[in-house]
């Protein structure tokens, strides 16, 4: 017996060389069972050896299966993608899909696929570009050369191609077809769903504002934070990472965010009898009878949600972590491991920072381009961000003039220089002329954990001294010759050198989450000898800066961390009067306005960008002191927008809302602004000055200081310090914010247009949109396909990095090469109710998510559009989560999980609700219009619902069910149409691919790997 005619057209269908191997083999089998069951079944009913025939027939169409399943799922990098007929079978009912593996080609940064199809076909698909191939031309509609068989009830009808089996006189005796349903296309009713929360009810963890659980403040939604205990006698995980997954949302009754089921509980508790892949419905609780409609799907609702959406045969596994065959990642790194964070973060930060940045250059070689005008290393600024995020030290990891991470330190938000002088005196017959020049800084913790350390500020000062008797014309009075000399100038306390700057001594400072406080950091007394006592002074004289001759810059346990690279000191109040006493404060605020006197260039007020703007031009603006002061509390402009304008004109240079800034966030309190009239005042003491705790949430930089990345997904709360011109895609939005006018239309900084140019002087309030709709300028898919997602794109880091098995305690699997896969679906076959449950849920990131409830700023307190607390779930339409749902379906096929940033309902392509994750559009603005400044959130919270997803999805599958027909005919030519069928046998095999024991390295070992059958039954 022999199938050489089959096999050949098998192998022009995409089938190797050891497949067909394979096949052949278990063919030969088949031929020498059948002689075998000949000569034993002499004395028994034909019937029954016909049986047998069929029997070893769909057997062989099994092994037919194993063998693709062995060649091509032996890796990690195979993905599985779904097609369905163009035209159904059966009108009304749902179409049963056809399963490809599509395997990759890396020879450019667009790769090409080839396709094997996982049902019985005679021909083979042609595309080469990531697609969902064409099932019509794959299987002949000819006269006996296919079959249409029911598997699912619920599903259409399968066209088949029937493989013929041939016996040594070339005659047809026997013939197959099959088709492959993947079982992780559903939810696994093993791990899906738990009773965590306190009410018994499913829980998302995340921050909860005041908890101090062990869990409190956990940094990667979706997952459970529980080490993992890995039972000795099935495998699986007693704490599955992804019990998280909203198994309740199955339940049709169940509308909203909330767990109002009992669907879900029941599961839970009946667990222990989850078998097989149709024992869900029993330990569901679903009774019969079992009523369906007319397309086969159940009548009741909820045994139709278990039916269609859950499994119970998912088997768990690890998989090497490999740079998908995506489109834009070089081909250099395709096929590759991936880069784990948590090996990084074991090395020294300088290590790890290089190491990081050249991976990404590697993998990304577009991905500085995103920069803009930002002066330093912006790959090794990413990654020293990234560093400091998941340390555990509080030590920022800096380069100076290359790279800076943010961590547990502070930054200079207001700063003063105070000048008295105090008058002139004669000593020792000479003209001394007596000044006191002040230092002030404001620190800003602009984290969420404590700061505590010592800092130190350099005293730069531009001022030149007076052109009067015998002072030197045009010295400073930072000039060394000056500082140096202690008869002429003392210091309290005393300053260093160090670096070409002058240093105050180190004070040691302790700042809450979000606290602001001003510091006193240096007195410098100088003694001015003009000549001698007989020297007349004229009645005024006044003191000169050239523009941005000075600057200030911060160190924080004596590595500098931040700096105002240079600072302008208008020349207003600079006059003195020869013979009496004064004082004049000129202040400025770090990352807000810069330039001269009406010319200014108005930023955010984002203290983080300080350190890049350099431009020669603008250096640091002065702001008016002490009536536009607000001593430790968010930093506000009194007399320009909250005394002397109207509080509801949107001007920029009138405060700092970090809730109008480009990711969002909290407005910190305010309180009582007034600060005084009078030069000279004090912004340490605190008769005066009124701090403000802040709220937990409340902090733009959000660090986790763990020790360990859980999900690559919180890559997304590095800052992102890209500088670009603020433009708006709108024509109407005619504002000019460079010169501090928003547009009327508008109430929060834009995004990097597609048209926003570089700038040296302008950016802030980023992070990288990891989640959440990427800036325009950086995402520009060709047709809007996920598949198309740019190189640019701040969701393609995903493609090159892991986390391992970031749960465990065990350090070697956290930073291996593997991850676990157990309960991931995948996002190219699942069903729309199981895309919907991973997504399910309240966001619980943010425990200050809020809306605006008017557009009237807030005249004392908050000093900010006035918020009320929302709770806000998944995006929903119709149903909770139902619009990512529906966008991710139409998205399909993702050749990585990352595309999944990119899914848009393509309804709305050109409107504000165009992404679905992390949009702000997508959910109720209640009474406000709809503008994307009435929710405030932090980018934790716009970018939980795509980590949920993101954490529980593949785009692979190694658990399958083959469902196989096999017939036994009377010996025929195998160009009979219609041959006699002797017996027929339908059997369903659940089958997984099991990856075993693998390498060191992570990789398969191909004497380990295996194919096995777990279950069998007729259908």
């Amino acid at each position: 017996m022999k199938s050489a005619e089959s096999i050949t057209a098998r192998f022009r269908a995409g089938f190797t060389l050891p497949a067909v191997l394979v096949i052949a083999s278990a063919l030969l089998l088949l031929a020498i069972g059948l002689l075998l069951v000949v000569g034993i079944e002499r004395k028994t009913a034909r019937s029954y050896l016909d049986r047998e025939r069929a029997e070893l027939t769909a057997r062989a169409g099994l092994e037919d299966v194993v063998a693709v399943l062995r060649t091509e799922t032996a890796n990690d990098d195979f993905v599985i993608v779904q097609s369905t007929l163009a035209t159904p079978i059966t009108t009304g009912k749902t179409p049963a899909p056809g399963l490809f593996i599509a395997r990759g080609t890396a020879t450019s940064t667009n790769p090409t696929f080839r396709y094997l199809p996982l049902f019985s076909n005679t021909t083979a698909p042609t595309e080469t570009k990531f697609t969902t191939p064409e099932m019509e031309p794959l299987v002949s509609t000819a006269d006996g050369a296919s079959t249409e068989i029911s598997t699912l009830p619920y599903l259409d009808k399968s066209r088949l191609a029937w493989i013929p089996v041939t016996n040594m006189k070339g005659q047809l005796v026997g013939r197959y077809a099959f088709w492959v349903e993947d079982l992780q296309s559903r939810l696994d009713a093993r791990t899906a769903g738990n009773t965590k929360d306190l009410a018994g009810a499913h829980k998302r963890f995340g921050w909860v504002a005041g908890d101090t659980s062990p869990y409190a403040k956990f940094p990667a939604p979706g997952l459970n934070p529980a080490p993992p205990i890995i039972s000795t006698e099935d495998g699986r995980d007693m704490e599955p990472p992804l019990d998280p997954v909203g198994l309740y949302a199955l339940d049709p009754d169940v509308t909203t965010a909330q767990d109002t089921s009992v669907l879900d509980k029941t599961i839970i508790d009946n667990r222990v009898a989850l078998v097989s892949p149709d024992s869900v419905l029993a330990v569901a609780g679903i009774r019969p009878p079992l009523t369906r409609d007319a397309t086969g799907r159940l009548v009741d609702l909820k045994a139709r949600a278990v039916e269609e959406n859950l499994t119970a045969s998912v088997q768990p596994y690890d998989e090497q972590a490999l740079v998908p065959f995506a489109k834009g990642l070089a081909p250099t790194v395709v096929g590759k491991p991936k880069m784990n964070l948590n090996r990084l973060l074991s090395k020294p930060a300088d290590a790890a920072v290089e190491e990081m940045a050249d991976w990404i250059n590697s993998g990304l070689p577009n991905f500085e381009d995103r920069k803009g005008g930002f002066p330093d290393d912006y790959l090794k600024t990413l990654a020293a961000g990234a560093i400091d995020y998941a340390d555990t030290d509080n030590e920022g990891s800096v380069r100076p003039l290359t790279y800076r991470g943010l961590d547990g330190y502070p930054m200079m938000s207001e700063i003063i220089m105070s000048i008295r002088y105090l008058g002139n005196r004669v000593i020792s017959g000479r003209r001394i002329l007596v000044w006191r020049m002040s230092g002030f800084v404001e620190l800003y913790n602009h984290t969420n954990i404590r700061a505590a350390g010592s800092a130190s500020f350099s005293y730069e000062n531009g001022l030149e001294l007076p052109a009067i008797g015998a002072a030197p014309v045009g010295r400073r009075f930072d000039d060394p010759a000056l500082l140096n000399n202690p008869t002429q100038v003392t210091s309290t306390p005393p300053l260093t050198q160090s670096g070409g700057r002058y240093w105050s001594a180190p004070l040691n400072v302790t700042l809450n989450p979000g606290e602001y406080r001003f510091y006193r950091f240096v007195d410098v007394d100088y003694l001015i000898d003009v000549g001698s006592s007989s020297t007349v002074l004229q009645n005024t004289f006044s003191l000169t800066e050239r523009l941005g001759a000075a600057g200030m810059s911060m160190r924080w346990n004596n590595l500098e961390v931040d700096r105002a690279d240079k600072i302008v000191r208008n020349g207003l109040g600079l006059e003195f009067t020869s013979n009496f006493s004064k004082t004049t404060d000129k202040a400025a605020i770090p990352g807000h306005s810069y330039g001269p006197f009406g010319d200014f260039v108005n930023n955010m007020g984002d203290p983080r960008m300080t350190l890049y703007y350099r431009e020669n031009l603008h250096p640091l603006g002065e702001n008016a002191a002490p009536e536009n002061l607000s001593p430790n509390r968010r930093n506000i402009r009194q007399a320009t927008i909250y005394n002397s304008d109207s509080a509801t004109k949107p001007k920029t240079y009138g405060r700092v809302l970090p809730s109008e800034w480009p990711d969002g966030g909290h407005d910190s309190a305010v309180g009582s602004w007034f600060m005084g009239n009078t030069d000279g005042t004090d912004p340490t003491l605190a008769t005066y000055a009124y701090p403000v705790a802040a709220k937990e949430g409340e902090t733009p930089t959000f660090l986790s200081n763990r020790g360990r990345f859980y999900s690559v997904t919180e890559l997304g709360r590095i800052y992102d310090p890209v500088m670009y011109v603020p433009t708006f895609d709108n024509p109407t939005d005619s504002g000019n914010i460079q010169n501090g006018l928003m547009p009327t239309t508008r109430s929060c900084w834009p995004s990097v247009e597609v048209n926003s140019a570089p700038s040296i002087i302008m950016g802030g309030g980023n992070t990288l949109r990891i989640g959440r709709p990427e800036h325009p300028r950086f995402d520009q898919p060709v047709n809007h396909l996920p598949s198309d997602m740019p190189d640019r794109h701040a969701a393609r880091l995903l493609d090159l990095f892991t986390a391992g098995k970031s749960r465990s305690e065990n350090k070697d699997e956290r930073e291996g090469p593997l991850v676990r896969i157990e309960g991931h679906i995948n996002i190219n076959t699942a069903s729309v109710e199981a895309l919907r449950s991973l997504a399910a849920g309240v966001l619980t990131m943010d425990p200050l998510l809020s809306r605006r409830t008017s557009e009237t700023h807030q005249t004392s307190g908050l000093m900010a559009p006035p918020t009320q607390t929302v709770e806000l779930s998944a995006a929903t339409k119709t149903k909770e989560a139902d619009r990512i749902a529906e966008a991710i379906v139409k998205g399909r096929p993702f050749a990585s999980a990352s595309e999944l940033a990119c899914a848009i309902n393509p309804d709305e392509r050109r409107s504000n609700e165009h992404y679905v994750f992390g949009n702000p559009f997508l959910y109720p603005t209640y009474t406000l219009s709809n503008t994307s400044s009435a929710l405030q959130w932090s980018d934790a919270a716009s970018e939980e619902t795509f980590a949920r997803v993101f954490e529980a999805s593949t785009t692979r599958s190694r658990n399958f069910r083959v469902w196989v027909i096999g017939q036994a005919l009377s010996p025929t030519e195998v160009t009979n149409t219609s041959p006699e069928v002797l017996a027929e046998v339908r059997k369903a095999f659940t089958v997984f691919s099991d990856p075993g024991e693998r390498t060191a390295d992570g990789a398969i070992d191909p004497t380990k790997f295996k194919v096995t059958v777990l279950n069998e039954n007729d259908f």
